[in-house]
């Protein structure tokens, strides 16, 4: 029988603040033993940052070793629901929405089993993202409306961006070619550019909510256009599903994160279903991808959602290519090798290895795990059935960790780079999805072992029913990061679906077989293709 538990039990009602509340409550359910349902009321709920107990986790592809500032301790995070070590538990939120007061994770869902989160909404007050648009352009100037959301004062004479735990100077420096732009008349588009008061020389603010920036020579911009300043490290992030295995988030919607929406990582069998991704008040829901998965395992089932507004792909599912560092006999020690990704351990005994050129991409040779220990945050000792003689300065890929995926009837609409950028030979089916407005390819298939040593080959895609609209880049690339020619990937099948892309589009195709490209609609004109080492097959 299901135990019923209702928050408002625990002073948990909505109108008020509930952080530590909310985390009692959470360290009880672990306590729990068997099926057990938690209620909230429908309403808003808000939760203070500063009142959430603070925790080490290592989240990938998230804040890189160089960009931590002064004062902060790396990998530290805080979550507004944070559950561990919890079993069998559905969560009806019924319209439950959760306001989080400074910066933190939505949710994280670490070693648990058998979680439903379903019905609930998250959002930030006054999060450390603004816009900027423009209003009018003089000889030597340029006015900016500031969004009426954020606020801005004096600090030390320079003007700031001000919130609950941040002051941040309008100017200050975001890495070059990050800062969102949504261009005057296509308000559906957002693309990467510099930071708009770059090479302003003087700062004022004529009126209440205008700021001047003064130039030497002003930029092009045109009146309309906006400008999305956010903090690109990652820090926090949306919901963090780690360790976990049968995690379900239905009808959950999120309208602001400070980095990656979903991320999935050393899990297995997680759906995400019939979920919102979209922003309320902004043009940006997400300042990196919606959907992160890496290193998991079982399927992953990504289908019925809308996700509008992100400063990276939709979705990016990927393993890890290991730096084999030394072997001795049947010791192997590997290390990470980008500096987002590190500090977790993707290996459980009898795994199965696959050891990989760096140069070519191409399998060498496989190896068993018998045992994996994490014996620094960014090394991994293995001890593996067969000797390892040999295979140090090659790359190791963990083949038991590459899930299957399901990206079905989607609304993917102004995304920032890539529909989906899929890298794993677990099997791959996109179908009946609306790729909208796209500044990227919107169908990216990878694999390097030099740069994000995100793994690796695929061998089984199909590509089906989808319609592509006003989507930049080609529809569809296959290109891996190898440096010697040699068919990295295998059976990619894109059938049966429209492409209306305004003059973009098209197929890029480099050292992949077994490639099919049949029955599709194309309206009007496409990119012309571009084959290098391919085998494929095509309507004319």
């Amino acid at each position: 029988m299901t135990k019923i538990i209702n928050a408002i039990d625990f002073g948990i009602i909505p109108g008020a603040e509930a952080a530590e509340k909310l985390h009692l409550l959470m360290q009880e359910l672990a306590g729990e033993e068997g099926e057990k349902q938690l209620n909230f009321q429908e309403g808003i709920y808000y939760i203070d940052a500063d009142k959430l107990p603070q925790k080490s986790m290592f989240i990938t592809n998230t804040v890189g070793d160089n960009e931590w500032e002064k004062g902060e301790e790396p990998h530290l995070n805080r979550a507004g629901i944070l559950m561990e070590n919890i079993s069998d538990l559905t969560v009806e939120g019924r319209g439950a929405r959760f306001v989080l007061r400074g910066r933190a994770c939505n949710a994280v869902i670490r070693n648990c089993r058998n979680i439903t989160l379903k019905d609930v909404s998250f959002d930030s007050e006054n999060p450390d993202m603004h816009e900027l648009t423009v209003i009018r352009r003089g000889a030597f100037y340029i006015d900016f409306s500031v969004d009426k959301y954020s606020n801005l004062k004096k600090d030390g004479g320079v003007w700031c961006f001000t919130g609950k735990d941040y002051t941040v100077p309008v100017t200050q420096g975001r890495p070059a070619g990050w800062i969102g732009k949504v261009t005057a008349g296509d308000e559906n588009r957002i693309v990467r550019v510099n930071h708009p008061l770059t090479g302003a020389f003087g700062i004022n603010m004529p009126r209440n909510g205008v700021l001047r920036a003064h130039y030497v020579v002003p930029p092009r911009y045109k009146q309309g256009d906006v400008f999305c300043l956010f903090d690109v490290r990652r820090k926090y992030n949306g919901i963090f599903i780690d360790e976990s295995e049968n995690i379900r988030l239905s009808g959950v919607e999120q309208n602001f994160n400070y980095g990656l929406a979903v991320v999935c990582q050393c899990s297995k069998d997680v759906s995400i279903t019939g979920c919102k991704c979209i922003p309320r008040v902004r043009y940006m829901a997400s300042v990196a991808d919606f959907v992160q998965v890496c290193s998991c395992r079982g399927k992953v089932e990504i289908c019925g959602n809308t996700f509008t507004g992100s400063g990276d792909d939709c979705l990016n599912v990927h393993g890890i290519h290991f730096k084999a560092v030394s072997a001795n006999g049947n010791r192997l020690r590997v290390a990470f090798g980008h500096r987002q990704t590190h500090g977790f351990n993707p290996f459980k005994k009898g795994d199965v290895l696959r050891v990989i050129g760096k140069n070519t991409l191409l399998e060498e040779g496989r190896l068993t795990v018998e045992s994996a220990r994490l014996s620094d945050e960014y090394s991994i000792e293995l001890t593996v059935a067969e000797n390892a003689d040999g295979i140090a300065g090659k790359v190791v890929e963990n083949a038991s960790a590459c899930p299957d995926i399901d990206f079905c009837d989607n609304v993917v609409d102004r995304v920032i780079t890539r529909g989906v950028l899929a890298t794993t030979a677990g099997k791959v089916r996109i179908a009946g999805n609306r790729f909208l407005h796209t500044s990227m390819h919107a169908v990216l298939i990878s694999d390097d072992a030099k740069s994000w040593y995100e793994s690796g080959m695929v061998r089984d895609v199909e590509i089906r029913g989808n319609y592509f609209g006003a989507c930049r880049g080609y529809t569809l690339m296959v290109k891996p990061e190898n440096s010697v020619p040699g068919f990295v990937h295998e059976n990619v099948r894109f059938t049966g679906n429209t492409i209306d892309s305004g003059g973009q589009g098209g197929f890029y195709l480099k050292d992949c077989r077994g490639v099919v490209i049949s029955g599709n609609k194309i309206i009007g004109k496409t990119k012309k293709g571009k084959f290098i080492r391919a085998d494929y097959s095509m309507d004319k």
